[in-house]
């Protein structure tokens, strides 16, 4: 990775963003059975920055190697996370229906995950020292009573889908919950987030709705303080105003409720599907974390992240990335790369060098309580039930989505309790 001030590149001209036609619809990736097809023949084609489509017209690069993943990662005085930066806005931004707007506005939100340098410094810290606040024993205990609820709902059916019934009612619950939601309005919480990710005209208007509720929120603890996110980042005084809370407040419902709804999801159907990683997890010879481990080096919940903008023209992989361009950092190809692969099946277990939470100055502010909410999730239902997928594994489908992948059902049948029964 250089700069093209200080080295100019040799030789033949390299390629731009803005001269390839005909690009693969990004979102093809995470509706696939298997993403590392759709990764390796790109790679074959470009090598592992390769140009992709994110929306009819909205090029971006997709940085597929391990490596430089890392690399971009961490710089972020090279790569900005600010939308701003994006070249588009000079081309006249995106159109009113485009469902990309929120993720390249060019209105500044005041959260970490959209700012760098010394801000995003004054914005992060109070997330870390508002999760550091967080009771680990309370939000488990809460884990579990949430996951026992849902269960009691449907237990004496004999059939459910746990996608719609489970996996993604949890995260909802406990997030909401964290941030200081009651369960109806976790509920509107959680429709929000689930249509700004779907993308779509919808997305915009799904992005301000969530301003005015959590609005709403930050001045009643400004008020009545309680012990939750929303009244740690109201009292923390590297915030200046009520704006800066509300944007960083929707960070953790955004990235909470999609992230653990997938990696909850994921794991139920990796056990369901995969007779040799459930006969490891149930024989003992793999422990609930490292099963949870092995779900992010396979399948991870964040398939892609959110762009980084190049600050300058620089050189990646033999193309150049104009001053402007998106960068799509392709986690699940990072997590896959055969050129990391030693070829022992063994090899990741225990490990968490995986690049599911990030690295860097953005990395993800609370892996460790994610952590605990999707542990408990996925240990809960399987010791109450006895769940088989009630379709073939290979009649699964899958989210089209950008950003997050996870099936859109688990069917399963289990024996009803005895009690009901």
């Amino acid at each position: 990775m250089r700069s093209t001030q200080d080295r100019p590149w040799p030789g033949t001209r390299p390629v731009r963003l803005d001269s390839v036609t005909n690009l693969r619809p990004l979102v093809q990736a995470s509706a696939m059975p298997d993403p590392r097809v759709f990764y390796d023949e790109l790679e074959s084609e470009w090598g592992e920055v390769a140009p992709v489509e994110l929306e009819p017209g909205v090029p971006a690069w997709l940085v597929m190697g391990q490596r430089l993943v890392y690399d971009v990662m961490r710089n972020e005085h090279v790569f900005a996370t600010n939308p701003r930066t994006w070249n588009g806005h000079e081309r006249g931004g995106l159109p009113a229906t485009s469902g990309l707007r929120p993720v390249f506005t060019s209105h500044q939100r005041y959260a970490a995950n959209h700012t760098d340098g010394a801000l995003r410094q004054r914005l992060r810290e109070p997330l870390d020292d508002a999760f550091e606040q967080l009771s680990e024993s309370m939000t488990a205990a809460k884990v579990r009573s949430f996951c026992n609820l849902l269960i009691d709902r449907f237990e004496d059916r004999g059939r459910a889908d746990l996608m719609l019934e489970y996996a993604s009612v949890i995260p909802f619950l406990v997030v909401a919950d964290m941030i200081g939601f009651d369960p109806e309005d976790g509920q509107r919480l959680f429709d929000l987030t689930r249509r700004v990710a779907g993308g779509g005209t919808d997305a915009a208007p799904a992005v301000a709705e969530v301003d005015r509720m959590l609005g709403d929120l930050v001045a009643l603890r400004r008020e009545r303080p309680q012990r939750d996110l929303a009244s740690s980042l109201v009292a923390h005084p590297n915030m200046r105003d009520d704006t800066e809370v509300v944007h960083t407040l929707l960070v953790v419902a955004y990235s909470g409720n999609l992230t653990l709804t997938a990696w909850v999801a994921q794991t139920l159907l990796l056990t369901l599907t995969d007779s040799r990683f459930s006969g490891r997890l149930h024989g003992g010879r793999l422990d609930l974390d490292n099963a949870m481990d092995e779900v992010l080096w396979r399948s991870t919940p964040t398939i892609n992240t959110l762009p980084r903008f190049a600050r300058q023209d620089i050189m990646l992989d033999g193309k150049l990335i104009a001053a402007g361009d998106p960068l799509v950092l392709a986690v699940h190809a990072a997590n896959t790369d055969p050129r990391m692969d030693t070829g022992d099946p063994w090899d990741h277990v225990g490990s968490r060098a995986h690049v599911s939470f990030g690295t860097g100055p953005h990395a993800c502010p609370a892996p460790r309580t994610a952590r605990v909410i999707a542990r408990i999730a996925v240990e809960v239902i399987l010791r109450r039930l006895d769940v088989v997928l009630r379709i073939p594994a290979s009649d699964v489908t899958w989210d089209q989505s950008l950003w997050i992948r996870q099936p859109v059902s688990l069917p399963v049948t289990f024996p009803p309790s005895v009690d009901s029964a």
